[in-house]
């Protein structure tokens, strides 16, 4: 399928062919209608107690001090790999895209991000589309006051707007970033979709589609935790890639190089179910299959590592 069967326009049609609980089809419909579904008390206590024993020194004390955030502490803590890897969330994950999830990024936070909108699909993007997801786990309880996560429902039907669609060139920075989130905000606003917060406990999860719009609200109780963290899934068979730093217009794609943090074993990109081989570059990644000849490969990579287009 070249979507998600969750995603596809012809999901009513698709969900009638499934053999599913109440409870199964529940989740399916909220997830294809929402955008994300909420899983009450779906991590132990007592791993999450672990992890944040773990990872409680790696921060500083005040909320706005550096850093912020860490990314792939799983490389370093086996507790924040087991929150990736949960067993009954990998087993949603697989209902909802009938595929095997392939967690390649954590990200543990302490204090709220305080987010602007956003789409995780401008930095995670794969062929075929919208084969990423995002999960969010409470690692103590969210209020109004220690910055809650926001989303705007149903934000995921929107087409995935990326920099080319509005006029800013690929980087591996976040100089622009900026302008994409006042992008994505004006959008929301223009187009009728309404922000909603919520509100979690600890060890409650939620999962969220890759395309759906989403940030962070502002604390408002001064020096206040919310500890949490994130993972990012891929699902097998696709390519993967990040369109931030890509050039969407020419179709050159900043492959990722995706370790799964369950097994640890690199992950092979692949095109309709083809194994693809890639080059890197040092800067960019790219697919060398029966689409890309080596002069057209070549051509990419001295566009894109010198910024000349050679004659050829």
């Amino acid at each position: 399928m070249n979507l998600p069967w969750v995603e596809s326009p012809f999901f009513s049609d698709l969900l009638l062919k499934r053999d599913l609980t109440p409870e199964q089809r529940e989740m399916v419909v909220h997830y294809n209608q929402e955008g994300f579904l909420l899983l009450r008390q779906h991590v132990s206590h007592q791993l999450i107690d672990r992890a944040l024993s773990d990872i409680n020194h790696e921060y500083p004390a005040n909320v706005g001090e550096q850093p912020g955030r860490h990314q792939d502490l799983w490389k370093k803590y086996e507790s924040v790999r087991d929150l990736a890897s949960q067993p009954h969330i990998l087993d949603v994950l697989r209902l909802l895209y009938e595929r095997e999830p392939i967690p390649f990024q954590t990200l543990n936070f302490k204090f709220g991000t305080q987010q602007r909108a956003h789409s995780d699909a401008i930095h995670f993007s794969s062929i075929p589309a919208r084969f990423m997801c995002g999960v969010w786990v409470a690692l103590e309880e969210t209020t109004a006051n220690n910055g809650p996560l926001f989303y705007y429902p149903r934000s995921h039907r929107q087409k995935e707007f990326n920099y080319f669609d509005i006029g800013i060139e690929a980087e591996e920075n976040y100089a622009e970033y900026p302008q994409y989130e006042e992008f994505m905000e004006e959008f929301m606003e223009a187009n009728g979709y309404q922000r909603q917060e919520i509100h979690m406990q600890k060890g409650d999860v939620l999962i969220w589609s890759s395309n759906l719009v989403h940030g962070g609200m502002p604390i408002k109780g001064g020096n206040v935790t919310r500890w949490s963290q994130v993972t990012h899934y891929y699902f097998e068979g696709c390519m993967y890639y990040s369109p931030r730093m890509s050039d969407m217009f020419s179709n050159n794609l900043n492959l990722r190089h995706v370790i799964n943090i369950a097994t640890g074993k690199t992950v092979q990109h692949s095109e309709n179910g083809k194994p693809i081989e890639t080059i890197n570059t040092g800067r960019f990644r790219y697919a060398v299959s029966h689409n890309f000849t080596l002069p057209v490969l070549l051509k990419q990579v001295v566009k894109k590592v010198i910024g000349y287009k050679p004659p050829f």
